[in-house]
């Protein structure tokens, strides 16, 4: 009988829609279940646990003014670990000029399902970051 793992691409796709509609239960069910997830903002901030970044998520999707598009620029898929390099735009409000950043994700398979085990977001502009985000 042969294992065969979730679609990767797909579960990237998955964590791009539950951003962009702002659905934290599906953002949740992308997390790791280890206690630990790093994840380091713009700001160069690391939050370690799942809790803390999904209880920003909540706060930033209760917002329903701001426009997240991301793309899968490049990826590399393991046996039991994924990347994924993603280039986002970003607006704080329609009309507002997009900030570009790079977001690096790793995966991994738990329990048979992709799930972020750390994420990396680096603006390419932090001011312009700052300024659009109400730093």
């Amino acid at each position: 009988m042969t294992n065969t793992k979730p679609d990767f691409d797909k579960a990237v796709q998955d964590h791009f829609d539950a951003i962009s509609n702002r659905d934290i239960e599906a953002f949740k069910s992308h997390m790791s279940q280890d206690a630990t997830l790093y994840t380091i903002v713009q700001n160069g901030h690391a939050f370690t646990t799942p809790a803390e970044i999904i209880a920003v998520h909540e706060e930033w999707f209760k917002d329903q003014n701001w426009i997240w598009e991301g793309s899968l620029v490049h990826k590399v898929v393991g046996e039991d670990m994924a990347m994924a390099l993603v280039k986002y735009e970003y607006r704080a409000k329609a009309e507002d000029k997009p900030v570009s950043t790079w977001l690096v994700y790793v995966f991994q398979l738990q329990n048979g399902e992709w799930r972020i085990v750390h994420d990396q977001n680096t603006s390419l502009d932090f001011p312009a970051f700052a300024k659009a985000a109400g730093f």
